[in-house]
Formats: structure tokens, C-alpha cells, sequence
């Protein structure tokens, strides 16, 4: 199978799961106002999924600049997915389990997550609280994640893939540059970073570049706005978020500007990073996947990857 042959197919195993549950209303929670492409690639990929569907979005804030609105009962909560649910990234489950309790009778769907948790304790409690909410779907990103979420959460648990693959192709049209370059290895330098080395320098190696370089017209902003939101500094904070709420979308697209400009030059990538696969496909390359530190990739792509021709697992 081609990258644009399993990108129809994935998005259509995407729409007929989510299509007939979401509804025609939703509140967008826990965008990503942070530098990972990764994860704005998710996000882009939710908004052209609402867009497809009919889907009007009335309200999207991140972890930080949420405010909790009142919204109809008919208004499902759309909660972004990724790889963050855990204990890794805590603040996350947190704050999922903060929109459980403030949002007991509306219909909560966690997107495509990746969940991994070193200690089951910490697990068994943030689930047993996530299973209370009698409307809750929750989607597993691969099919280890699906077995361990479906012990708790039952018939409500379902395997989809990644948002982003909904990414529509005149998005990414507007920032592709020619193929002019060899070899790009993404390798990740943060906590998910393997033990093993599995990259050998034959090409340009650099991690995203928005991580690589921190001081950057896509990060600079985010990074007072989110040094406010922590301070909580009476009457500034709340102002600053709402700000920050309004300024999100075109740190959206200048995130994913970045990521296309960084890969589109290269024809072929080998990556550490999940969502350089994903937008690789999405750019028709050629791909070596290289798994993180507790196996995201490598279950990812036995789940959903293992049958395209250009794509080989490292």
C-alpha cells in the first residue's frame, strides 16, 4: 500500500467511528499551546475533521487558558489527543479529570491517545475516576493501549488513529518546498528519548526545530504568555489567557509552517518522533520509524503502519 492509499484509509476508519458520535457541536479542551509540531499536527487534524463533518466548534483553550464555559447539554466536549496521558505529562490527566467533574452530563470524547504510565497505582486512580463519567468515550491510538484501557472503560473504549492523518492536503500544499535534499534523521532529545541508538549519521540530524531553537517567532510569544498563566497574577492572568486564546490559531499555523518546511526539502526521513512519521506520509517520503523510550512507535505502527511500502520500522 502507497502513503496516500493508507492516509484515505486511515481517515475513513477515522470519520465513520467519530462522525456518528461527536454531534454537530463541541468545545475543543487541551489544545496544544505549546512547541511540539506533533501535537498541533493532531490539533490541524481535529479542526479539518470538524470542518468535514459539519461540526461547529465553539470554544477551544488549552490546559491553561481554560475557563470551564457553560455550554448546552447537546455540546460535546472534544478533548485533544496525542501521546500526554499519563504520568509523564500529568498535568494533562489532571486536567481531564478536572473537565469530568465540571462536565457530568455532557458527552466527553478523548481523541486518539498513546497511554503509558509507569506506576499502575497512579493509573488504577486516574481511571477509576475517568469510569465514573457515564458518557465518556475514550480512543486508543494502538491496540496495547486499547487492551488496557478496555479492562476499565469497557464498550466505550475504541481503537482510531491519529487525528492528524485528517489534515487536508491544500494545508499542507501551502508550505512545501522542493525536494532538493537526501536524508533528515528526527531524533528526539526530551524525555522520550531511547536508550539505544538506533540512528547511524548518514544525513542532516536535528530534532524539531522549534525545540532545537527555543528563540523563535513560533515560540516566543507562547512562552511569555505561558510564563503569565503560571505566575496567576490576579485580573493579568485572566486577560493574558484570553489573549492567548485569540492568538492561538496563528501559532497553529506557523507551527505547522515549521514542520513542513522541515521536512518537505528531504526525500527521505528517519525519525525518533511519532508525528514525523505521520507527517511524512502525509508528504509522500520515505520513512524509517525509530521507536521511543517505552514503545509509542513501534505499537503505533504494528497497529495502523506495518503495510505501506515506503515505510520500514528500525
Amino acid at each position: 500500500m502507497n502513503n496516500k492509499e493508507k492516509i484515505l484509509q486511515l481517515r475513513r476508519n477515522i470519520y465513520s467511528q467519530l462522525s456518528p458520535i461527536i454531534g454537530k457541536k463541541c468545545i475543543l479542551l487541551d489544545a496544544p499551546y505549546y512547541h511540539n509540531i506533533g501535537d498541533v499536527l493532531i490539533w490541524t487534524g481535529e479542526e479539518c475533521f470538524f470542518k468535514d463533518n459539519g461540526i461547529d466548534c465553539l470554544y477551544t483553550a488549552s490546559y491553561e487558558t481554560c475557563e470551564f464555559p457553560h455550554i448546552s447539554l447537546d455540546t460535546t466536549i472534544v478533548f485533544n489527543g496525542g501521546g500526554n496521558l499519563g504520568d509523564i505529562y500529568h498535568e494533562h490527566m489532571e486536567f481531564l479529570l478536572q473537565v469530568i467533574k465540571k462536565y457530568p452530563n455532557n458527552r466527553i470524547i478523548v481523541c486518539p491517545q498513546t497511554v503509558y504510565y509507569e506506576s499502575q497505582t497512579i493509573f488504577k486512580e486516574d481511571f477509576s475516576q475517568i469510569a465514573e463519567h457515564n458518557d465518556l468515550y475514550f480512543c486508543a491510538r494502538d491496540k496495547h493501549v486499547y487492551e488496557l484501557i478496555h479492562e476499565v472503560l469497557g464498550d466505550k473504549t475504541l481503537l482510531v488513529p491519529d487525528m492528524a492523518f485528517c489534515i487536508d492536503k491544500d494545508i499542507l500544499s501551502l508550505f512545501i518546498k522542493p525536494t532538493v535534499k537526501n536524508k533528515l534523521i528526527i531524533a528526539r532529545n526530551d524525555v522520550e528519548k531511547s536508550s539505544e541508538n538506533n540512528t547511524n549519521k548518514d544525513g542532516d540530524i536535528s530534532d524539531w526545530p522549534v525545540i532545537e531553537h527555543s528563540f523563535r517567532r513560533t515560540t516566543f510569544l507562547n512562552k511569555l504568555f505561558k510564563r503569565i498563566a503560571d505566575a496567576k497574577i490576579p485580573g493579568i492572568t485572566h486577560v493574558s489567557n484570553k489573549i492567548w486564546n485569540v492568538y492561538a490559531p496563528t501559532f497553529k499555523k506557523m507551527m505547522i509552517k515549521e514542520g513542513i518546511e522541515f521536512i518537505s526539502p528531504y526525500k527521505e526521513i528517519e525519525t525518533a518522533r511519532l508525528h514525523g512519521c505521520i507527517l511524512s506520509i502525509l508528504l509522500d517520503k520515505s520513512i524509517i520509524l525509530c521507536d521511543n523510550s517505552y514503545g509509542k512507535n513501534r505499537n503505533f505502527y504494528m497497529t495502523w503502519l506495518n503495510d505501506i511500502d515506503t515505510l520500514t520500522l528500525k
